[in-house]
């Protein structure tokens, strides 16, 4: 993401790029779609032109497995260094060993790699060789690994002492490992019987300030010669939670709507009608979902944020049945990631994850 269009972030990016440069490792934890991947970019473009810092990005969101995991740190490790050059054409040398099969990305034409291997013992022994290979170049090497909370989900059990233990010895290759499932990535990092435990500085990435919002929105419409009033500005940040996303869609229908002079009514028109594009997905959610389930996410979303599922008021306000009903619903929302357990801010509570969903139930 190009720095002049990136809001706010300063404390967060400052922090990543002082644990790089003093090669500390970095778990980042932060709601989907709250900008994770952005400030990651973000962070990277200001390193884009040191020829002492190499960063890479993996994102396993996708991936099932250790197979699939080592595929793609193979393939992100390939297309960060070409083969005419000197570090690419030695790893490309390593990687022949392994017998791919390269095929391209029918969206953006980027190489991806499927390595021959079939035993676990052989992906252990890939993953090794790769950080090896890096950590033997003559420069700092950076690993963003991307929603990391997916190898808890891989059949192989021992995944996460795999990775420590590859990675333990290396001298330059650092890491960074990202996540949207804060109860599954405080489980890796924080939990002193898991591998990972105290080994890496925590980031937790919050909401951006309303007011470093605001004027980020106003500053890139006036730059454009355009105007948007600051109720509108208001609106849009309460109507999307300043969730980073969503916050950008609305804004980006406004912008496209060709209006000089923007106003609330403007802003209204515009998030109904965004409502109104996603109606075919929400009812799709609704039959993916017991009756039971979609009359509590129905109901979180209504409150907006609720601390307490189990408390009587509650269930009696929206007739949702036993504490045990609820208790099997949240947990069920929780794993379908139609809503979120958020503990960053002290005061914990359950809110939907979409926010659109969100407001089209209200």
């Amino acid at each position: 993401m190009a720095q002049n269009i990136f809001c706010d972030r300063k404390n967060e990016t400052a922090t990543l790029l002082s644990n790089i440069k003093n090669s500390n490792n970095t778990s980042l934890f932060a709601l989907r779609r709250l900008g994770k991947t952005g400030l990651l970019h973000h962070s990277f473009s200001q390193l884009a032109n040191s020829k002492k810092i190499a960063c890479i990005y993996v994102d396993i969101f996708a991936t099932q497995n250790l197979k699939q995991f080592t595929n793609q740190l193979a393939t992100a490790i390939y297309n960060r260094f070409p083969q005419n050059k000197s570090i690419g054409a030695k790893l490309f040398n390593l990687i022949k060993l392994l017998r791919p099969v390269i095929s391209y990305d029918p969206l953006d034409g980027t190489p991806e790699l499927s390595l021959d291997l079939s035993q676990p013992k052989q992906f252990e022994n890939t993953i090794q060789q790769l950080f090896n290979f890096l950590d033997n170049q003559a420069i700092k090497v950076v690993i963003a690994v991307d929603e990391f909370q997916q190898i808890l989900t891989y059949p192989e059990k021992n995944v996460e002492a795999l990775l420590r233990t590859s990675m333990q010895p290396l001298k330059y290759v650092n890491f960074i490992f990202c996540g949207s499932n804060q109860r599954m990535m405080n489980d890796i990092f924080n939990n002193a019987k898991r591998p990972f435990y105290a080994s890496y500085s925590n980031i937790y990435l919050t909401f951006i300030r309303k007011e470093e919002y605001a004027a980020f929105i106003e500053h890139h419409f006036k730059e454009k010669r355009r105007k948007i009033s600051a109720d509108s500005v208001d609106f849009i940040l309460e109507f999307t939670q300043m969730h980073t996303y969503y916050t950008q869609v609305v804004c980006n229908q406004l912008f496209a709507s060709q209006i000089r002079n923007i106003q609330l009514q403007d802003a209204h028109s515009v998030c109904k009608e965004v409502l109104t594009q996603n109606e075919n997905i929400f009812f799709q959610y609704r039959n993916l979902l017991t009756r039971a389930q979609w009359e509590l996410l129905s109901a979180i979303a209504k409150e907006t944020r609720v601390t307490k599922p189990h408390a009587k008021e509650f269930i009696r306000k929206y007739r949702l049945g036993t504490s045990s009903l609820i208790t099997r619903g949240i947990e069920s929302l929780l794993a379908k990631e139609m809503i979120y357990h958020d503990v960053s801010e002290g005061a914990t509570y359950y809110a939907v994850y979409d926010k659109f969903l969100m407001r089209w139930l209200q």
